[in-house]
C-alpha cells in the first residue's frame, strides 16, 4: 500500500513484491553506509555505526509494520498508522546508544603528547593568567534562510493537504538544523567545546591537544556538507561556511575542525593553555 499527500490509500502492489522491496531497502542502504565507513578512518566506526543502526530499525519498523497492518481481513489505514512514531523512536535510542559506544573508542596512541611546536602561536602572557576564548559557529544568515525555505515549503503543502500533523515534523526539522547549524565554541583551561541546546558536538581534553592552528576550509569538498561532518580520512568537523577554521590536533586522534571567527585568536589561546600543562 502506497499512501498519497492527503494521507489515504492510493497504490497497492503485491504481498511479496511489498516484502521484497521492503527487505531490500531495510538490508541495503545500512549496509551501503556500513560499507562507507570500511573506506573511512576507526574513529568514524561509532558515527557510521549510529546512521547505519538507526536508519535501519527506523525503515524495518516502518516498512515491515506497514505490511503487518496491511494484513488480510485488516481494513485500509490512513498515514501515519500507530507503528509509525514507536519505530522511529526506537531508531533514535538505538542511533544514541550506538553514538555513545562510537565515542569511547580507545585513541591509536596513548600517553602523555610531546611538547607543542616551537612556532605554534601563542599568548605572550604570564603563566598565572587565566585564558579563555568564546565564539559562534553559525551559518550565515542567507545560506539558513534558503535551506529553512527548502524545507518548509514541502511540508506547508502536504500539512494544507489535509496531514495537520506534519506541522508537527517541520517543528521537530526546524529544531534539528537550529541545533545542528549554530553552535558555541569554547576554549578553556579543559579545552575545546563545541555545544548547541546542551548537547556536546565536539570536546578535546587540553591534555589531548598537541597543538592548534587554523586553516581555510572547503564544505563540500572536504566534508561532503554543513553541520557536524566526517571527513574520510576521520577528522571531525562542525562546518557552517567555507573559510576560516580552527583546527585542533589531538594526541592518536585525526583532527578536530570547527569554522568559527577569529580562528587565529583561538588557536593562540588553545595553546598557550595547552602549554601548561
Amino acid at each position: 500500500m502506497h499512501w498519497g499527500v492527503d494521507g489515504a490509500p492510493d497504490r497497492y502492489s503485491s504481498f511479496t513484491g511489498a516484502v521484497v522491496t521492503a527487505a531490500a531497502l531495510t538490508v541495503a542502504v545500512p549496509l551501503a553506509i556500513i560499507g562507507l565507513g570500511a573506506l573511512m578512518h576507526r574513529s568514524a566506526r561509532g558515527p557510521v555505526a549510529a546512521i547505519a543502526g538507526g536508519l535501519s530499525v527506523a525503515l524495518g519498523g516502518l516498512l515491515f509494520g506497514g505490511l503487518l497492518a496491511q494484513r488480510p481481513g485488516q481494513p485500509p489505514q490512513a498515514f501515519p498508522p500507530q507503528w509509525a512514531v514507536p519505530s522511529l523512536v526506537l531508531a533514535v535510542l538505538v542511533g544514541v546508544g550506538l553514538w555513545r559506544w562510537g565515542r569511547i573508542t580507545p585513541p591509536e596512541v596513548t600517553g602523555p603528547r610531546g611538547p607543542l611546536p616551537a612556532d605554534a602561536a601563542r599568548l605572550d602572557v604570564a603563566p598565572t593568567t587565566r585564558l579563555a576564548w568564546t565564539g559562534r559557529a553559525s551559518l550565515p544568515t542567507g545560506p539558513a534562510l534558503a535551506l529553512a525555505v527548502v524545507v518548509a515549503l514541502p511540508l506547508v503543502w502536504v500539512a494544507l493537504a489535509g496531514l495537520p500533523w506534519v506541522w508537527l515534523l517541520a517543528l521537530a526539522l526546524g529544531a534539528l538544523l537550529a541545533v545542528t547549524l549554530s553552535a558555541r565554541v569554547v576554549v578553556d583551561s579543559a579545552g575545546l567545546r563545541v555545544s548547541s541546546a546542551g548537547f556536546t558536538w565536539s570536546r578535546v581534553p587540553l591534555e589531548r591537544v598537541t597543538s592548534a592552528t587554523t586553516c581555510t576550509v572547503s564544505p563540500l569538498r572536504e566534508f561532503g556538507g554543513w553541520g557536524w561532518r566526517l571527513a574520510m580520512d576521520g577528522r571531525r568537523g562542525y562546518i557552517t561556511r567555507a573559510g576560516e577554521a580552527l583546527v585542533v590536533h589531538r594526541v592518536g586522534e585525526p583532527d578536530v575542525v570547527v569554522t568559527v571567527d577569529d580562528a587565529d585568536e583561538a588557536a593562540a589561546v588553545l595553546n598557550t593553555l595547552a602549554a601548561r600543562t
